[in-house]
């Protein structure tokens, strides 16, 4: 960068720089970082959408970013609340911190502020023990990118049965009539709960969404989509989503019908999307 020759010190013996900056006095190292330990946001795919793992990131959404040298290995507490620093890196958006769930050498993931409105910006991971920043990685903010969270081996969509918590399987699909419940994430804004990044959504009131369909099977048949009772944030959980739902009684049936989500005219990915069983 360049800076006014009256306004640093370098300190050589400590390898230190003294700089006045618009943000008071910075400390700035001066070490030479050999280019494998600097942090790199893989060009192609750095920044992803923690569900379908594309582009599409939402308001509050949960993102991975990809690349190498990122961080240590380490893990925030699963309810919260996040850390601004975790494996000894940060990483800003426009110089504000997200909150980070988990790390490693070749994954960071992470929440998008709620509050951050839709628009494009450049995100920079900051290894604070190596002492070194990142690419400038951009990345485009929607309201709404939804994903459904399903098991990657299986390619199964995250659906339970509300009587007893069991996963929706073949051997034990969803009927007519009888609860279900799913995740998701990237549904955007919500009303009700105050939700703040980083912070477990509350759960006295509840942060609702907007209005989301549903569908089991093609979405553009007119027997595919499901009855959703009511969907939001998951209380004690960070951007996570939960739905539940019912299966009408005219609905089709199969053992592998993909599962599509549709908020504020947006779509979940159809292309290998998660399945579920249906009886």
């Amino acid at each position: 960068a360049n800076v006014a020759g009256r306004t640093l010190v370098a300190d050589m013996a400590n390898n230190t720089g003294y700089v006045l900056t618009t943000s008071g006095l910075s400390l700035v190292p001066l070490d030479q970082v050999p280019p494998q330990n600097r942090p790199l946001v893989n060009p192609q795919g750095g920044v992803t959408n923690s569900g379908t793992g594309t582009a599409a990131i939402a308001q509050g959404g949960l993102i991975h970013i990809n690349g190498r040298a990122l961080a240590a290995t380490a893990e925030a507490p699963r309810t919260g609340p996040a850390a601004t620093v975790l494996g000894g890196s940060c990483v800003t958006i426009n110089n504000v911190p997200l909150p980070l769930l988990a790390s490693s050498n070749g994954r960071i993931s992470a929440q998008i502020p709620p509050e951050l409105a839709a628009g494009r910006y450049t995100l920079t991971v900051r290894s604070l023990d190596g002492k070194a920043a990142s690419n400038p990685a951009p990345l485009t903010v929607s309201k709404y990118a939804p994903a459904v969270m399903f098991d990657a081996e299986s390619n199964r969509a995250q659906v339970f049965h509300g009587s007893d918590g069991k996963p929706v399987t073949k051997a034990n699909p969803a009927k007519r009539d009888r609860p279900l419940y799913m995740f998701a994430v990237g549904l955007g804004p919500t009303k009700g709960g105050r939700v703040v990044a980083g912070q477990p959504a509350p759960a006295e009131p509840l942060a609702v969404t907007d209005d989301v369909d549903v569908f089991f099977g093609d979405a553009r048949l007119s027997y595919s989509p499901v009855i959703v009772d009511w969907s939001g944030l998951e209380p004690g959980f960070i951007g996570l989503y939960r739905l539940n739902l019912r299966v009408p009684g005219v609905h089709g049936r199969g053992d592998a019908l993909p599962v599509t989500l549709r908020i504020g005219g947006v779509s979940s990915p159809s292309t290998n999307a998660p399945v579920v069983a249906v009886d």
